[in-house]
């Protein structure tokens, strides 16, 4: 059943994505504020659920490049619009409908700008269940939905690379542009009708961290709180928070390697985890937890949360000292198979480890 998106359900979702981001993503609170100073209290956005979705020409939209230049250089909204337009232009093709092509940080809410500005539906999914760092790394690649026309606009200028198969070559062209035009675009790519892509997406995405958010911005106790986030996930295609420690950060490093930032936290745990240390590396975004051996990898979730309040942390602002929870929680089924570990498992991240299940967990099949 389609829904409707309010304004006082940006927040929420906000802190959801920022939630299933995994450290990465880019924070929210910028396009937060942006959704918020351009939504009037009467403004609406229906959000169609899989079941809605049959003829839909619907695209992927968002950003690419420097969240950090984003952030500095705020957009106006108008750059979405511009590239919808350039795309139906340039294609002949109207399009109906609009998805997010990672469901964690600013671009589980950057298809929402340009549908209020255009009037147009979101679809209650993404491509990649969390966030990944490469625009290759989708179950829209995995289904064989062509990167291109793959459509950029920076404040002033745009592009389209078309004509290209390999994704790889068409990324590098995007990420030239990118550099040479202010360090962050806005994009259109993935294009496809309803019944491709609501076989390729990841269901339900939009709706559960619109749940998320709810859960965790509740006024109420830590051990309620943890109680909600257990019952969303249960009800969803995700598994079950797996509790790995609760502590103190005590290390913290990181540094900047090819464009991403890159490093490891310690964490000492205390009461019941007073015996407990865990070593969390990131690659723009939280990829395994160690102990004496690798306990969580990607592609299942990491999630490094505020002990006081269980809001998350991303990996550039977590900071020595931080008291947190961390909850290791496994990824939707899909990007566990043989075919999606082999652009998001561990080796895409340069660990050296295969992915294996939480432990504790059923053995879901994976292709192997």
């Amino acid at each position: 059943m389609s829904w409707q998106i309010k304004k006082q359900d940006i927040p929420l979702l906000a802190m959801g994505a920022k939630i299933l981001s995994c450290g990465g993503g880019g924070d929210t609170k910028t396009i937060q504020s942006l959704l918020m100073s351009i939504m009037t209290n009467e403004d609406s956005i229906t959000v169609k659920s899989i079941t809605d979705i049959e003829d839909d020409w619907i695209v992927g939209v968002g950003i690419m490049g420097s969240t950090i230049l984003y952030d500095e250089n705020i957009p106006s909204g108008q750059e979405g619009v511009r590239v919808l337009d350039v795309y139906e232009s340039a294609s002949q093709t109207k399009v109906d409908a609009l998805i997010p092509v990672e469901i964690g940080g600013v671009n589980a809410l950057t298809p929402l700008v340009t549908a209020v500005m255009k009037k147009l539906p979101v679809v209650d999914g993404d491509g990649m269940g969390r966030a990944f760092p490469e625009i290759s790394m989708t179950t829209f690649h995995l289904s064989d939905i062509p990167l291109s026309p793959f459509v950029l606009q920076t404040h002033d200028e745009n592009t389209i690379i078309d004509g290209l198969e390999d994704i790889d070559n068409i990324a590098e062209l995007a990420k030239d542009f990118i550099v040479r035009n202010g360090g962050y675009a806005h994009f259109l790519c993935y294009a496809a009708n309803g019944r491709k892509m609501k076989t390729s997406m990841v269901p339900g995405s939009l709706n559960l961290i619109h749940r998320l958010g709810t859960a965790v911005k509740k006024d109420t106790q830590i051990s309620r709180k943890i109680e909600e986030m257990h019952r969303v996930f249960e009800n969803s295609i995700y598994g079950k928070p797996l509790e790995i420690i609760s502590g103190v950060v005590s290390e913290v490093n990181r540094w900047f390697e090819k464009g991403s930032l890159i490093g490891k936290l310690v964490i000492d745990g205390r009461s019941v985890f007073s015996n407990k240390r865990i070593e969390i590396e990131f690659k723009n975004e939280f990829i395994s937890i160690k102990e004496d051996q690798y306990i969580c990898t990607t592609p299942d979730l990491i999630l490094v949360l505020n002990e006081e309040n269980l809001f998350p942390y991303n990996v550039s602002e977590i900071q020595a000292g931080h008291s947190v929870i961390i909850f290791a929680l496994p990824a939707p089924t899909i990007l566990r198979t043989k075919e999606m570990l082999a652009l998001v498992g561990p080796e895409n991240f340069d660990l050296t480890i295969s992915y294996k299940p939480l432990p504790g967990e059923l053995d879901h099949e994976t292709g192997n």
